[in-house]
């Protein structure tokens, strides 16, 4: 019965998906850029700086995590007009990078949960056939045995997944600015990004002005070239797994104890961010390249087989021909392949939008 409930409550959201518009993620990350209600209050506010707007806060129901978040938010809270624009560029870039990362990670979570009900349900339908076939004998009974241990990592797997996919869809929803149980139908293959291009003269021109602007109103307080020397750059949507690891840290250039003049010093932090930002678009196109040749290495060719392969070894378990630890061997590597390849192209998908972050020309192209 737990089995069937399982069974009912994935097809019951699967049924509920298919009704809704199927969107790819590329389609979703615009619509964020359209409905999201924290991009409309901020495009407001920076629009009417450096006066104070009158515009109503909204119900943000999903706030986005974005590397400058809380600067954005002094920013425009002390009516700076330049910074903000800035800050608004780099949002922008965020929010549909976390909204196409979260639809292709919805994708996937729906994908796990639906094969993984699948082969829970197709074993429990084989330990009935057993129960209905008369008694022959012990080794019978330990078969049966096997197949009934062999469902459960798979209806956990099912389940964990379907978790997994109702929070993302929450998640999804308040990034678009819908109501957080509307529906989701998110199509399109798992195909990696395009190529990384090289940076070329404007790479990373968006992060250097935010930069030297920090550092311009910076240096304008009181200990001001201490407290404004700090300066960390690493992988924001890679923050773990393949190209994951610490912020590029520490200071290239470290100040003297002698006077400098506030140009001096300045220049002296902006060489710190250009250095910084070379080595770590270095460690990004390494990334890149990595994640690119694991996520090639399980092509969706593969995939299919096993599913094949999968499927072939149930009809032959049922007449006798093979016996059940193949059986389930075969329903696990196609369980396994499919999660393999769909983790393997998010993480492409991470470390090249880390790339193309800290390539962000000046002003950043709309998206």
């Amino acid at each position: 019965m737990k089995m069937l409930a399982l069974s009912l409550a994935l097809a019951g959201s699967a049924l509920a998906e298919t009704a809704a518009p199927a969107l790819t993620p590329e389609e979703l990350a615009g619509l964020a850029l359209a409905g999201n209600p924290e991009l409309h209050f901020y495009e407001q506010q920076v629009a009417a700086l450096p006066e104070p707007s009158g515009a109503e806060p909204p119900v943000v129901p999903q706030p986005l995590d974005f590397r400058s978040r809380e600067s954005f938010r002094s920013a425009v809270l002390n009516l700076d007009a330049g910074l903000a624009r800035l800050y608004l560029d780099e949002f922008r870039f965020a929010l549909a990078a976390e909204t196409r990362l979260r639809a292709m990670e919805y994708k996937a979570a729906s994908e796990t949960a639906a094969t993984a009900g699948d082969l829970a349900e197709r074993i429990s339908a084989l330990v009935k056939m057993l129960e209905e076939r008369p008694a022959a004998g012990v080794e019978a009974l330990i078969e049966r045995r096997i197949l009934e241990g062999a469902a459960l990592p798979f209806v956990r797997q099912a389940a964990e997944a379907d978790v997994r996919k109702q929070f993302l869809r929450t998640e999804l929803n308040g990034l678009l600015g819908r109501g957080e149980d509307e529906p989701l139908n998110i199509t399109g293959n798992f195909a990696l990004p395009p190529e990384a291009p090289d940076g070329g003269e404007n790479g990373g021109a968006l992060l250097l002005k935010i930069r030297e602007a920090e550092i311009v109103r910076g240096l304008a307080g009181l200990d001001a070239a201490g407290e404004m020397e700090s300066f960390t750059i690493g992988g924001w949507f890679t923050r773990e797994g393949l190209g994951g690891g610490e912020a590029a840290a520490g200071t290239t250039r470290p100040g003297t104890t002698a006077g400098s003049t506030v140009d001096g010093t300045k220049a002296r932090f902006m060489e710190d961010a250009r250095t910084k930002l070379a080595r770590e678009t270095a460690r990004r196109r390494v990334a890149v390249r990595a994640a690119r040749e694991v996520a090639a290495a399980i092509p969706q060719k593969l995939v299919e087989n096993l599913r094949e392969a999968s499927d072939l070894a149930e009809r032959r378990y049922r007449v006798g021909a093979l016996s059940v630890n193949l059986l389930i061997d075969a329903h696990r590597e196609y369980l396994d392949a499919l999660q393999s390849r769909n983790d393997a192209v998010i993480q492409a998908w991470r470390n090249a939008l880390d790339l193309e972050f800290l390539a962000l020309p000046h002003p950043a192209p709309p998206r």
